[in-house]
């Protein structure tokens, strides 16, 4: 009986590991402990998952967006990943989706405060190492189509010599739209 009791005792024990805390995403939650987790436990995220398509004049814009936990060095936290393309006609301009999706050029997820439908997001043009990108989302459904806003601002130009091997004058223009209203596929 007391040899029951002691294995019960350590099983127990061995059962009872603690719990990583858990944090509703949008909360600005200080001295995060080690491998707390920021949740999307309001799926607000899910709206903006999927493909999203904006056509005019024979250029196309297509993302695709996913949501996916990311550990960012000590704690995670639900985010947006994705890639994209873009065509004029038959000439493509730029296409990151053979790009490894852990190699996102679309990714991150900051809520807007008072705002559960939108987003900022870090995005980057592989051909475009110098150019800092941020690209705001707004989610609405409008009759039933769901549509997404996409702003995409240039945050900074990092200069030439900053960059290890970089050629002094790579490009620094925007080869994507910066002001486009997408509908979902």
């Amino acid at each position: 009986m007391k040899n029951l009791i002691i294995l019960l005792f350590l099983f127990v024990m061995i059962s009872c590991k603690s719990q990583s805390p858990i944090y509703t995403l949008g909360e600005s939650p200080t001295n995060l402990p080690n491998n707390a987790y920021i949740k999307d436990t309001n799926n607000i995220l899910n709206k903006f998952s999927g493909t999203w398509k904006y056509e005019n004049n024979g250029k196309t814009f297509t993302i695709t967006l996913q949501k996916y936990k990311a550990d960012l060095n000590g704690y995670y936290k639900d985010m947006l990943k994705g890639y994209y393309i873009y065509t004029n006609g038959s000439l493509t301009i730029v296409d990151t989706s053979n790009y490894p999706i852990n190699k996102s050029k679309i990714s991150g997820a900051w809520l807007w405060e008072n705002n559960l439908d939108k987003v900022s997001s870090l995005f980057y043009d592989p051909e475009r190492p110098r150019v800092s990108c941020e690209v705001d989302l707004t989610y609405s459904n409008q009759g039933g189509v769901e549509k997404l806003h996409w702003e995409l601002k240039v945050k900074g130009i990092v200069p030439a010599q900053g960059i290890p091997g970089m050629s002094l004058n790579p490009a620094t223009d925007i080869r994507v739209p910066t002001d486009i209203e997408l509908i979902k596929q």
